[in-house]
């Protein structure tokens, strides 16, 4: 495609100029740039959704949790009217480091097309007594759209199992049996 003249000499300080330009179909391959352009922005700007507040059976940072497949909920803050999460992913690790990666070594639940965002169970690796967790998560919206990540939130395994009490009572010394002659 060629420019026509007019489109070329134009002067853009001149108010004419603009007025001119979109009322003639004098130059429509810069307005399907325009287009094109407009498109590609509003797609980069990401899902309409944020996963906020992310807790662990019902509480920030837990310690100390008994149950082997705790249970996970996060908040969704929307960008826009009417938006919804049609999926989830969430990500678990043994490190911050390695959460920061995007890898989940506990666990990656992947892709998940689920609306539910509270009571998510835990579907990882095992995990062990006073293991700590640090987990993250990210939702699709409406448009099939993914938000970023969430700042990573973490919990702390308790004792799970009887076996996993290593203690002894703390007592005072004993006394050394006495002897007849002694008392």
């Amino acid at each position: 495609l060629q420019t026509p003249d007019r489109c070329r000499q134009a002067n853009p300080s001149d108010h004419r100029f603009l007025s001119e330009f979109m009322s003639r179909r004098s130059c429509p391959s810069l307005l399907a740039v325009a287009m094109a352009l407009a498109v590609s922005a509003g797609a980069c700007l990401g899902a309409g959704l944020k996963a906020e507040g992310l807790k662990c059976e019902y509480r920030v940072n837990p310690l100390g949790l008994d149950t082997p497949q705790p249970r996970l909920s996060w908040r969704l803050e929307a960008s826009e009217r009417g938006q919804r999460q049609t999926a989830y992913q969430v990500l678990a690790a043994t490190s911050p480091a390695l959460l920061s990666q995007g890898k989940g070594d506990l666990w990656d639940s992947g892709k998940v097309a689920a609306v539910e965002s509270v009571h998510v169970v835990y579907g990882g690796q095992p995990l062990r007594a006073g293991q700590r967790v640090y987990w993250k998560v990210r939702a699709w919206d409406r448009n099939d759209r993914p938000s970023a990540y969430s700042a990573a939130a973490w919990w702390e395994m308790g004792l799970l199992a009887p076996s996993d009490w290593h203690a002894a009572w703390i007592t005072r010394p004993r006394a050394k049996a006495r002897t007849e002659q002694e008392m």
